[in-house]
């Protein structure tokens, strides 16, 4: 991602990074697979329509986390795409080496790989969340604290994997499938 920042002291890091801070869900999560790895592997199907793009929505997620950035609300900020929810609550565990619990209402058990648009995991520290939940209702931004920076694996709903397991396979598994060739 490109953009500006003000102040370089302000840089908001894609992954977790203190132990019992907040996870807050961004945006508004819905079953949307576009020809998603999700239906490939579990249904042997590539299938789907693009997720929808809504132009207005995008720009108020992004205006959010910038401005409450700016606002020292935010500990980290990484935008859900492909892979949904669940890969990026996994990213931002693996890089930062620390477990995430993740609890959300969805309307199928699946949309937790959802690829809707105009989304984001944000973490906030505890002592900042009223200020950040009203920051998000002025903005228009639905924000659900959906769970926490904890423990040493990354649990979203009722899927889960040990956090060393999943630095395993994030760091190390391009490196076997290229080593195995040689």
């Amino acid at each position: 991602m490109v953009g500006v920042n003000d102040d370089a002291n302000k840089s908001l890091p894609s992954y977790v990074k203190e132990e019992g801070n907040a996870l807050y869900i961004l945006g508004e999560t819905k079953g949307e697979f576009g020809a998603s790895l999700y239906l490939k592997k579990l249904y042997g199907k590539v299938a789907g329509a693009h997720p929808e793009v809504d132009f207005a929505k995008e720009l108020a997620l992004w205006n959010t986390v910038i401005e409450a950035n700016k606002k020292d609300l935010l500990v980290s900020a990484k935008d859900i795409n492909v892979g949904g929810i669940a890969i990026a609550a996994a990213k931002m565990a693996v890089v930062g080496n620390k477990g995430v619990e993740i609890n959300l209402e969805l309307d199928d058990a699946k949309d937790i790989f959802a690829e809707s648009l105009s989304r984001a995991i944000v973490e906030v520290k505890p002592e900042n969340c009223e200020a950040f939940e009203k920051f998000a209702a002025s903005m228009n931004v639905k924000a659900v604290k959906a769970g926490k920076v904890a423990g040493d694996k990354i649990s979203v709903n009722d899927i889960y994997m040990e956090l060393d397991a999943a630095k395993d396979t994030y760091f190390n598994k391009f490196k076997r499938v290229i080593e195995q060739d040689l």
